[in-house]
């Protein structure tokens, strides 16, 4: 696995609509319960999306494993990021929303104002965890280097628990202390207000140069 995979999961980690859902949860009346179906429903729905990609549809190439092919899915992947990183950067895309990923459907933030069932919990779990950008440049970055059935699905396995981290640990806490769980997640959505923007413009970017030059040379 490469260490720009492993970089795109940890950005993808603090996304604002995943905090608000998992914070939701922790002051429901079962919150291990909820969290444990939100947590299963998204990485179903997370990882069904990833190994569908690179497994049947074979991302955006249809040679993969061939240097050309590698150096092309790495230059576009790359100046995808880095044109990203500078909109987010610039402010002409907004971060506050979670800006790599697509709008989430508001159905879900609906239900959460309400009255938070186990069927709430499965809903939100995929909802607030639409692949976006970077989960997408991950997915064709394995794709076009023509990995091993089972490597790829690792590869994939490794990005969504790295995505999933916020909320699995907030579960480990919770089967403990609930309290301490809750106001763990709370501090992180409040440090991600300052301190999310500039993580992810710096990762998109560093990323987004890496694959551009690893990509020309590979041509």
């Amino acid at each position: 696995m490469t260490i720009e995979i492993v970089l795109l999961a940890l950005a993808s980690t603090v996304r604002p609509t995943s905090l608000a859902a998992v914070y939701a949860l922790l002051a429901a009346p079962a919150p291990r319960r909820l969290l444990t179906a939100y947590v299963i429903a998204g990485l179903a729905f997370t990882i069904a999306f990833g190994l569908l990609v690179i497994w049947a549809v074979g991302g955006i190439t249809a040679g993969a494993g061939t240097s050309t092919t590698k150096g092309i899915v790495e230059l576009v992947a790359g100046l995808l990021a880095i044109v990203f990183a500078v909109l987010v950067h610039t402010g002409r895309v907004t971060w506050r929303q979670g800006a790599e990923a697509p709008d989430t459907p508001r159905r879900w933030e609906r239900l959460l104002e309400g009255r938070l069932t186990l069927r709430t919990a499965l809903i939100a779990g995929p909802a607030t965890h639409i692949p976006g950008l970077f989960y997408l440049i991950a997915l064709n970055v394995i794709a076009a280097h023509g990995s091993k059935a089972l490597e790829g699905a690792f590869e994939v396995l490794i990005y969504n628990v790295i995505w999933f981290a916020l909320p699995l640990g907030a579960l480990v806490v919770c089967i403990v202390r609930p309290g301490t769980a809750r106001g763990i997640v709370g501090a992180v959505a409040d440090w991600s207000k300052d301190h999310s923007r500039q993580i992810v413009v710096a990762v998109a970017a560093g990323v987004g140069a890496v694959l551009v030059v690893r990509g020309l040379l590979t041509l």
